[in-house]
């Protein structure tokens, strides 16, 4: 006979609707089966059935960013209030393996978060593998980055209040955009550091190792399948996952991190690795707010529609978010 848990003690349950969503899963085809430029609409309509509703905000522009290259890259602003030079912006990536998602997929909870938060939020629309394989996911996020930094004053935002965010993949580009000293083999550098970095369950190393992984191998939204097609496409060589330009995890120089909000999921193949991550910041001495959900799933972003512990989880994550500009001001 098993002995009780103590009082208060988190049970480890996945959310039964966030379970639901994963059923509802099996009318699609196999994920990490479809050819990336189908599996891309799927993610967008799957955002718009069960995802955040549409939220109004004071004003949202886009813009077109030039690369080095000659391409080109859009990002998008929201703006909630009209006054926007007096609060703090957060450059934002979006999620999906650097191989799906886009501005569109997460349009609607970068405008929750804006609302919410009560700070500009930029999103940014970098290109994708495997039309455009590592690193150029990287520069293109630093290339937003810096864009935004030198025309601030023309986009109405105080530079001084500036940080980066993103979820699982955008996560990963997020944190890279702090350390400088890794950026050395790149043809772009970011020009500023972050006042602060809000990482929603990031991708932080793909060598895909640990027990969380091992463990995600259905009834998940991310599983340990569909981060190894994240992997394939992303990657000209898988043997390369050490790299900390590829894994930051690896990294020598996680030091460079400015204040840290992060959150880890129990449900996500990715736990692990951000456990690991928190660690190595509070051995930094990084200032760090680690919240970690135990009945949750990787994604659950995606599924507020039909999860009230979901949407209780994005109120959690705004209020972090709040905190988090705050002490960085």
């Amino acid at each position: 006979m098993q002995s009780p848990l103590p009082e208060n003690q988190p049970v480890n349950v996945l959310d039964k609707r966030q379970l639901m969503a994963t059923q509802l899963l099996r009318f699609f085809p196999t994920l990490h089966k479809l050819a990336p430029k189908i599996f891309r609409p799927l993610f967008f309509i799957m955002d718009r059935l069960l995802g955040m509703p549409y939220s109004k905000l004071y004003k949202v522009h886009d813009h077109v960013v030039p690369l080095t290259d000659g391409a080109r890259e859009k990002i998008r602003i929201y703006y909630p209030i009209e006054d926007s030079t007096n609060t703090s912006t957060m450059v934002y990536f979006h999620g999906g393996g650097c191989v799906i998602g886009s501005i569109a997929t997460h349009d609607r909870f970068c405008r929750y978060l804006a609302k919410q938060a009560n700070i500009n939020i930029v999103s940014v629309d970098y290109r994708l593998a495997p039309e455009c394989k590592f690193p150029i996911p990287i520069l293109d996020a630093l290339s937003a980055w810096n864009w935004v930094m030198k025309h601030h004053a023309a986009l109405g935002i105080n530079p001084h209040k500036v940080g980066v965010g993103g979820d699982s993949a955008g996560g990963y580009l997020a944190c890279l955009i702090s350390l400088q000293k890794e950026q050395h083999a790149l043809p772009i550098h970011a020009h500023h550091r972050p006042a602060f970095q809000f990482l929603l369950y990031p991708m932080l190393d793909l060598q895909g190792i640990t027990p969380s992984y091992r463990e995600s191998s259905d009834h998940l939204i991310l599983t340990n399948h569909l981060m190894d097609y994240f992997k394939r496409h992303y990657l000209h060589d898988t043997d390369d996952v050490l790299q900390p330009l590829i894994s930051p995890l690896q990294s020598q120089h996680l030091g460079q991190c400015p204040h840290t909000y992060l959150l880890t999921l129990e449900f996500d193949p990715l736990r692990d690795d951000g456990l690991a991550f928190a660690t190595c910041l509070k051995d930094y001495g990084i200032p760090l707010n680690h919240q970690h959900f135990h009945d949750c799933m990787h994604g659950f972003i995606s599924v507020t529609r039909i999860s009230p512990r979901a949407r209780k989880g994005c109120e959690e994550m705004a209020m972090a978010l709040v905190q988090l500009s705050k002490q960085t001001q």
